[in-house]
C-alpha cells in the first residue's frame, strides 16, 4: 500500500483537530490513528479505485464514520469524482470533530456529517456507495436492518475483523467466510483479508441487488 497521497494542509487539518481536543477526548481521537485503522482505510481506497470506475459524480455514504479519516482519504485519492460524502456515525461528538478534520469539504459542502443510528438512516435519491467499516460494532438485528434499507443498485463495501478481545466489538468474524456469511454477501466483485499489527481485517465489494 505505497500510492496513499496525503496533502500538508490536509495533514495538519488532522493534526488541529486532535490537539484542540482536551483530555480525556484526545485520548480517545488518538484511537482514530492506530496502524490498523489508517492501513484498513488506505486499503479500502486501494481497492475501490480498482473496482469502481464512474464517469458521473458519486455520493458516498459512510456508516459508522467516526472522525471522518476515510473520507479524508477519499477525497483525497479517489480516482472517480466525489460529489458529497456522508459522514454518519451515532455518536454526536463524531459530528463537530469530523467537520474540523474535514473543514476543507465541509466548507464546499461535499462533506457532510450526521448523527443517527444506521438503522433508522433514511438516503437522498442518488446513492452510489455504502459503506460501513464498523459492522463488528452493531448487533446483527441492528445489522440486517440497516443492509435491508440499502437502495438496490448501489455498491456497498463492507469491512469487519477477527479482534475479539475488544469489549466495544460485538459481531466480530472468524474468517472472511464468516463475515461474508454474517454480512450476506453472496457474489463478492471483491472479497479479502488484510493482517494489522492488531487482528485481521476483513473486506468485501459487491452490488446490492
Amino acid at each position: 500500500m505505497n500510492n496513499i497521497k496525503l496533502d500538508s494542509d490536509h495533514i495538519i487539518l488532522w493534526f488541529n483537530m486532535i490537539r484542540d481536543l482536551p483530555e480525556p477526548e484526545r485520548s480517545r481521537g488518538l484511537d482514530a490513528f492506530w496502524d490498523g485503522q489508517i492501513h484498513s482505510k488506505i486499503w479500502l481506497s486501494e481497492m475501490l479505485n480498482k473496482h469502481y470506475d464512474s464517469k458521473i459524480p458519486s455520493n458516498i455514504y459512510i456508516f459508522g464514520g467516526w472522525l471522518g479519516v476515510l473520507a479524508n482519504i477519499l477525497f483525497q485519492n479517489s480516482k472517480f469524482y466525489i460529489d458529497t460524502i456522508y459522514n454518519i456515525d451515532l455518536d454526536p461528538w463524531c459530528k463537530s470533530n469530523s467537520e474540523k478534520l474535514n473543514q476543507t469539504y465541509t466548507n464546499m459542502q461535499r462533506f457532510q456529517a450526521e448523527t443517527i443510528d444506521m438503522q433508522e438512516y433514511q438516503y437522498n435519491d442518488n446513492t452510489d456507495i455504502v459503506i460501513n467499516t464498523s459492522t463488528e460494532h452493531v448487533s446483527q438485528e441492528t445489522y440486517d436492518v440497516w443492509y435491508n434499507n440499502i437502495p438496490k443498485g448501489s455498491l456497498v463495501v463492507l469491512q469487519g475483523n477477527d479482534f475479539f478481545s475488544c469489549d466495544e466489538h460485538v459481531r466480530c468474524s472468524k474468517d472472511l467466510d464468516e463475515f461474508m456469511t454474517m454480512n450476506h454477501v453472496h457474489e463478492p466483485i471483491f472479497s479479502g483479508q488484510l493482517k494489522t499489527s492488531m487482528y485481521n481485517r476483513f473486506m468485501c465489494i459487491f452490488k446490492k441487488d
